[in-house]
Parts: C-alpha cells; structure tokens; sequence
C-alpha cells in the first residue's frame, strides 16, 4: 500500500509543475522546538476533546442523524446520536473522546460568528465550510493559534506543507501565519471534462444511413477564430450559406469535405472529434454544433429510435442556470484565455505576470465574449442556461431523459464531473478538450488543455488559542492524524471494515488505492441509492469538509465503465491542468482565498465590483435586454466600480501571501 507522503506530492509532478525548494517553517520564539525535544508519544492530552464543527446541514456532523440505524459489518449498532463510524475509529486510534458540540444544522458562518463573540471560548476546534477567510481574520487577530508554531507537534502536516509550499502558501493569512488546515479535493487531477453521445457524431459523419430530411435553418453570426490551416471551416459555411443562411445539407457537407482536406490521414470523419485521435480545434467543434443544431429530426431518431416531432436540440449547455459561467470556460480554446483562477465561479482573479487582475475585465476576454454571443445568437447554446429564475437540472432533461415518454429536449455536449455525468446513460462518452495554443504561456502548438483542476477549498479547521495544553495538544494530535496513512485512509474510505484488507484498486495512471467492500457498495446502494461519497459523508463520517488531501481514487471505484474510459483517455493523452506548483504564472492556481487586512477590506469597500458586471455580461450573451449592447460598456462598468482599486488591493494581498 502507497505512503501518505507519496499520494500527497503527486499533484506536482504533472507536466505543469516544478519542483520547489521547501521553505523553512516560521516558528516562534517562544514556541520553537526540535523534533527530539517534543516527545510526541508523551504529551498530556485532554481526555475529551470538544469540536464545533457546522456545515448547515445536519447530515453532514460528525453525529449519526439518521432515522434507520446503520449495522456495521461487525455487527456494531450506530443510532442516531451516536458519533458516526469514522469518528468512533479515529477516537479509539486516537485514544480520547470526541466531543460533538456543534449545533447539528447550524452554518458555518453563524457558528464562527458566535464563537467571535464569545473569544473562541466554548470548544477548542472549530470548522466548517466557506469559512477560511473568517478563520485567517480572526487567527491574525489572535483568537487561534498559528500552525506553524506548532509543526514540531504534527510531523505528517509538516512533511505535507513542506513538500507542496505553494499549498501552504495559498493558507498563509495577511500576517504570515497559518491558522487552519483545509479540506483539499483531489489534488492533481481533472475537475470537469467535455462529455457528450459520440453516437451523434458518427451517425451524421460517418455514413448516411441515419441521415433523415431536414428543414431547420439557422442564421451565420460567428466568423471563425483560426487561420490553422490553409481554408478555415467556419468561413466555408459561411460562404456556403444563402444570404446567410445555412441549412443542414450544406452544413454537413461542407464540414465532410473540409476534414477530408484538413485532416486526410484520419480513418474516418468522425475520429476528429471522438476518442484518442481527435484533434478539433475551437472552430471545428462550432462547424459540428452547426450540423447538430440542424439535426433535430436525424438526432432524434437516433437517441429514441424513431423521429420526434419538434424535437429541441442543443449542442452545448450547462448543468444548471447557476453554472452558467461553464460557457465561459470555453475561452480557453482561443488561444488558453485564462478565465477562472482555481475551480470556483467565484475564483475570477488570474495572475497576469505578477499582477493580480479580474479575468472578465481583460481585453482579450471581453473581445472573446463577442464569439460567445454569436454562438447564442446561432441557438448554439441552450436558450434558458443563464435564466437564474429556472431550477431545473438540465443534464437530467437532455441526457437522462431519451427514454421519457414525449422527451423533446436533446442536449449534444456538456461540461461536468466525469463519474456523474456519464452514470446518468451509457450514451454519454468523454471527449477530449478542443485543441489550443496557449502563447502567454509560451505554447505555441496545439495542445489539450481544461483551465480547471481539482483545488483547495475555502473549507477547514481551526484551533482555539483559549484551548489549554491538553485539548490544544489533542487537537494537533488530531490535525496531524488527517495526514497519516491511516488517518488519510478512514478519511478517503472510511473504518478498514468499509475496506478489503490487502486489495487494491489501479486508477488510470497505475496508482494504487484502498478497495472499497462489498459491503460499503451494498449498504450504499441500499442508504443513498449508490452514491456512496454521499454514504460516506452522511453516514460513515468520512468526506467532511475539514483539513485533509482527499483522493481521486474513492471517485474512480464507482465511476462507470464509461466514466472510467474519459479518465483514461485524458490521462493517455495527458491533457493538461492549471497547478499549484506550476512553474509557469499562467498555469497556477490562486489561492481559495487572498487574506485581506483591514485597510484591504476598507479599500475595496470604495468599489463596486462584484456579481453586477457578472449579469451584465449574460444579459450581453443573451441579448435579452438593451442595459449592454457592446463589450466596451461593460469594460466600463469595471473600470466605473473601481476596477484599478480593487486590482491593485489583490495584487498587493497576494504578494504578501505568497511572500512570507
């Protein structure tokens, strides 16, 4: 089985990442020790331990809340107010007692501001999520103790933090000190990937048995992007078109002809865009979405098995109306735009050389939304994905949902999870990202890139500095105890019963993990339908949002064999990811948050910069209004609410983040 220290550092050998000289730790005067003066074996620890934990949701505590008892594979009983499974392990590993004194559905941010009001005073841990912000302010204001005085006390997060120092770096409040550990995804590996029917693609490529009549049209707004090769794709339909117009018949045809040109050594038309070989860049993919948005009756027919009177195509949504700024992820393909700083709608702050700017403010951003509006005016992009007003999931509307008796709505291509998105059909295949060049990173061939990967959250936990020597050095007992190989696994797949001793399973790349049993399958499938990350937070009391390095491999043990084939795809084909430790600004990863002081926070209060220009630049994709009609407005929007203020406040907190 593979060491805690090994699985930790893998994210930074992708093809992104550099290797980092460790920094040395900041330790305090009055705290500094060596690793032989604190007898880590003898420390006097509480006998209790008091967490306050909250998440705002009562299912996801450390205390069992469910109605129906869990039987253990032991036979072990847990009822509701019990401590859930994992934490009753970790107790006996850890040998004290857990106290659960969270307000079992209280948020996260209630609780820290609570227990601001009362110092920190009633417990000695407290965490939850979205709350590392708070937890930077009040540790720099002296209500929780620095970590890094501490890391003599807790060797595995010492090893951690040292390997990946960017890492740490990206928790280091204003003040140089580190006051929480995080809850961090699975560092070092894909986040959402472009999943959509392969089926479509051939049956309109590859042959014309399936082809039926149509008779949709659509009016030509986008004019192309590259000059790759000698003839660009976009440009021959639209010349092709009448007074501008493009039907399906042309449509296709004119696509069939320019990949026989453009890529004459491919087997087939369609393995441009399907499995290992494609190669398609940003226009062939609109040239395509061209073809299936005139499709309706074709692509119907093929998803159902027979035509659908007014069948709705859509050759690009989003999951959600809240996601909708997945659209805008697919800047990425003109030219490696950078758009988002980390996985987060809300991570809309990019490195640009050493500056610190807001990624929907640049030039070459806004210029690139011109392209966005001209799919949308094409119907290339579901009509409702930025209606905030509408719940609906539309991944279950246009991929789940062909068996529905009088399903209308088809969807083509999303971009989401690679487990969940391919679960929900066996039609739904992963495709390899549009191939870019990426020049203000010094690429300048065409390579597969997604500008998201797994991150640090802005979740975690924190230690009281009102806590006595007992309970501070139980909690650090604990903290560390996140980032040993056995702390790591009950974390990752739950109490070793939950596990088949001495089995593993290979991801893609050959890494090895702990198997889930049979049992965890079962009692999954049985509590929450399948979803056994969902059990497992829920139920066991693993997953919590609180300081450890999740895994991939809980996620690839119940991916489907479809789901299981992207992750190996974009292995093989090492599509690349922004990191951490990336050697190169363009590709690294902000923090989850920037630690603002109080001057910060007092001069971004003279801005206004925030979700305002965000609808605005849907309304302008959209077009459903007249407040913006060009994209020079909306630059002015920023530039009005304070834009050179709230740059230069960021860039300056970043720096003395990732300074010290």
């Amino acid at each position: 089985m593979k060491k805690i220290a090994l699985l930790l550092s893998i994210a930074v050998v992708l093809v992104l990442s550099g290797c980092s000289k460790a920094s040395d730790s900041a330790v305090s005067e009055s705290e500094s020790k060596t690793m032989e003066k604190v007898d880590l074996a003898n420390l006097v620890k509480a006998d209790t331990l008091n967490i306050n934990f909250a998440m705002g949701n009562n299912s996801r505590t450390m205390t069992y809340q469910k109605a129906n008892p869990l039987t253990l594979p032991d036979g072990t009983v847990v009822s509701q107010g019990d401590l859930k499974p994992t934490w009753q392990y970790i107790e006996k590993e850890l040998g004290l007692k857990i106290a659960d004194n969270a307000v079992q559905d209280q948020k996260a941010s209630e609780m820290i501001d609570i227990a601001a009001a009362t110092s920190f005073s009633s417990d000695t841990i407290y965490g939850g999520n979205s709350i590392a912000e708070s937890l930077m302010k009040y540790g720099a204001q002296g209500y929780l103790i620095n970590l890094k005085d501490y890391l003599d006390y807790m060797p595995h997060v010492k090893e951690y933090l040292e390997s990946q120092p960017n890492i740490a770096k990206a928790i280091t409040a204003f003040d140089g000190g580190i006051y929480h550990l995080p809850y961090a995804a699975e560092l070092g590996n894909y986040a959402r990937a472009f999943v959509g029917r392969p089926a479509w693609v051939t049956a309109l490529l590859d042959s014309t048995e399936a082809l039926e009549a149509e008779t949709h049209t659509l009016k030509v707004a986008y004019e192309g992007y590259w000059d790759r090769f000698e003839n660009n794709v976009i440009d021959l339909q639209n010349k092709a078109s009448k007074n501008g117009m493009l039907d399906q018949s042309t449509a296709l045809n004119v696509l069939k002809d320019y990949i026989a040109e453009a890529h004459p050594d491919l087997d087939k038309p369609s393995d441009l865009y399907v499995g290992e070989t494609a190669v398609y860049d940003i226009d062939e993919l609109i040239a395509l979405w061209r073809v299936i948005e005139l499709s309706p009756r074709t692509l119907s027919k093929v998803s159902t098995g027979k035509v659908v009177a007014d069948a709705e195509i859509s050759p690009y949504f989003v999951r959600h109306s809240k996601y909708r700024e997945d659209l805008l992820r697919m800047m990425n393909y003109f030219d490696g735009q950078r758009v988002h700083g980390s996985d987060s709608y809300a991570a809309r702050q990019i490195l640009e050389g050493d500056k610190v700017v807001h990624s929907y403010a640049q030039d070459s951003f806004l210029e690139n939304l011109n392209y966005i509006q001209q799919w949308y005016q094409e119907g290339l992009i579901h009509s409702e994905f930025a209606d905030l007003s509408i719940k609906d999931n539309f991944r279950t509307s246009m991929f789940f949902s062909d068996d529905v008796e009088g399903q209308r709505q088809f969807g083509f291509m999303t971009y989401d999870w690679f487990a969940s998105t391919t679960a929900g059909s066996d039609k739904m295949y992963a495709f390899l990202p549009p191939v870019t060049t990426v020049t203000g990173a010094g690429i300048n061939d065409f390579i597969h890139y997604v500008g998201n990967a797994r991150a640090i959250k802005p979740d975690g936990w924190a230690i009281s500095a009102k806590a006595d020597e007992p309970q501070r050095n139980a909690a650090l007992a604990l903290f560390d105890y996140m980032y040993s190989e056995d702390g790591n696994n009950v974390q990752n797949y739950s109490i070793p019963e939950a596990r088949v001793e001495g089995a593993v399973f290979k991801g893609p790349d050959g890494t090895e993990y702990p198997k889930f049993s049979q049992w965890l399958i079962d009692t999954a499938d049985e509590f929450k339908n399948g979803d056994i990350s969902g059990f497992l937070r829920d139920f066991m009391g693993s997953h919590l949002a609180l300081g450890y390095q999740k895994e991939i491999g809980f996620e690839l043990q119940y991916t489907s064999a479809t789901g299981f084939a992207g992750w190996d795809l974009y292995t093989k084909k090492n599509v690349l990811i922004d990191d951490y430790e990336a050697e190169n600004p363009y590709f690294r990863m902000m923090p989850p948050v920037i630690s603002l002081n109080e001057q910060d926070v007092a001069k971004l209060g003279t801005t206004a910069i925030g979700e305002d220009q965000v609808d605005k630049i849907f309304i302008f994709i959209t077009g459903n209004g007249t407040v913006i009609k060009t994209t020079d407005e909306i630059a002015a929007e920023f530039k009005d609410a304070g834009l050179d203020t709230y740059e230069s406040v960021y860039t300056a907190a970043y720096k003395r983040m990732t300074s010290n």
